[in-house]
């Protein structure tokens, strides 16, 4: 009969650790490798072996170096040398402790290796995994199904870690592996609140007046299981503070899927042909992606003011300036200015001065504007200006700009405004 050896490697994760040793408990032996906790994992493990009474479960130590790059591959290697020692006829199950195995998971696993023949002993199989998001109630669904590489295979000397961060295990000579769906390992790490809601739970069980058991343990279970009402938030409403405690550009979230499309060539050849410009200023351009095209046909210049924008830009040629207070245009004429959507993000003030000062440094202007009235206006909350078709043409018109018809054929032509100067 094939015996199976489970190794746990963690450090200080008492919270997930009852719960993994718990599913493997039918294992032949089981090692808990740790890496120097200082909470009450091994204690925990401890009472966990002494309960099940097997001389075969053990716990070694090897301390954890975060700051070492190599370190994961080092405590993989550390353990797979402590089990070819120790249990060198053995099957192995690795997992993390903040993994838990199926229901009769052990079981099938057990009886697999037992099923299959002596030739497919060098196979390394790769267990079915599903990862946890958030709660109980959902999962990772950026694949059809995720494994989880080479985690049970048969004990034996030539098998190594590279010294990587997220290693692989493998050997020198030529590897077979497979895929293995007997059964689950289920990732917890990225749930880690639900102590939390549990620990809460259970504190209003005990001392709240409020509310009956009943609307408790409704709430409970919609925290547990990611049920409870909820709104999705615009990541572009969030203080700044919690932008930088988590190293995050806020700029960098709001142009993430500002990319370039299709639409972008196609509306700036529209656009040329039909101005035919020999110099173009693109106001609030943020990466180029219109600006990239134009410089297929004319001198064009940007203005954004984003550093994180005009530092990923798509093109040169983009000054890193607030529009309202740039003075580099002030001695120069454009043939085209475009304001492609811009203008709905100014407050009433800076929207004013903006047309003002641009209307005297072009011939013709191009403007890209969502209309009241155009679902998109609302989706946005960086959106100020909601006015309607009529209010913008009075108000750009009240700029000394004259309005023209906008081409039918144009892409998005019922969001276009096009004009040109008074006596020109």
């Amino acid at each position: 009969m094939e015996k199976l050896v489970v190794v746990v490697m963690g450090q200080d994760c008492e919270k997930f650790i009852p719960m993994c040793l718990e599913s493997v408990k039918d294992a032949d032996a089981i090692v808990h490798c740790d890496g120097g906790s200082t909470d009450k994992s091994i204690p925990i493990v401890d009472n966990f072996f002494m309960s099940l009474s097997k001389d075969e479960n053990c716990i070694i130590e090897n301390t954890y170096d975060q700051d070492d790059p190599k370190m994961n591959g080092k405590q993989r290697n550390f353990y797979l040398d402590y089990i070819k020692k120790n249990y060198p006829d053995h099957w192995c199950l690795c997992l993390d402790a903040d993994e838990v195995v199926d229901t009769d998971g052990i079981k099938k696993i057990k009886d697999f290796i037992n099923f299959i023949p002596k030739e497919d002993h060098d196979v390394l199989f790769s267990p079915k995994m599903r990862h946890f998001i958030s709660d109980l109630g959902h999962e990772d669904s950026t694949q059809d199904a995720h494994f989880v590489q080479h985690r049970l295979f048969k004990i034996r000397d030539e098998l190594r870690y590279p010294e990587v961060e997220h290693p692989i295990l493998g050997h020198d000579g030529k590897m077979r592996m497979n895929n293995l769906i007997i059964t689950t390992i289920w990732h917890l790490a990225y749930a880690p609140n639900l102590w939390d809601i549990k620990k809460r739970y259970e504190c209003h069980m005990k001392k709240s007046n409020m509310h009956t058991p009943e609307y408790l343990k409704n709430w409970y279970f919609a925290h547990l299981f990611g049920e409870y009402p909820k709104t999705k938030i615009n990541p572009i409403d969030l203080p700044k503070a919690i932008f930088n405690e988590f190293g995050i550009d806020k700029d960098e979230i709001y142009f993430h899927h500002r990319g370039l499309e299709l639409k972008h060539p196609e509306m700036v050849k529209q656009w040329n042909d039909y101005f035919k410009p020999e110099s173009i200023l693109d106001l609030g351009c943020g990466k180029g992606c219109y600006l990239k095209y134009w410089h297929w046909f004319t001198d064009a210049t940007g203005i954004e003011l984003s550093k994180w924008a005009v530092s990923h830009a798509f093109t040169d040629n983009i000054w890193e300036e607030n529009i309202i207070t740039e003075t580099l245009t002030e001695k120069k004429n454009y043939d085209l200015i475009t304001f492609i959507d811009i203008l709905e993000h100014l407050n009433s003030e800076d929207l004013n001065i903006v047309l003002k000062k641009y209307s005297k440094k072009g011939n013709k202007f191009l403007f890209s504007i969502p209309f009241k009235g155009d679902p998109n206006l609302l989706n946005d909350k960086t959106h100020i200006q909601i006015k309607t078709k009529e209010e913008w043409i009075k108000l750009i018109k009240s700029n000394n700009i004259k309005i023209l018809k906008t081409p039918s054929t144009w892409l998005f032509s019922e969001q276009i405004l096009i004009g040109e100067k008074y006596g020109k």
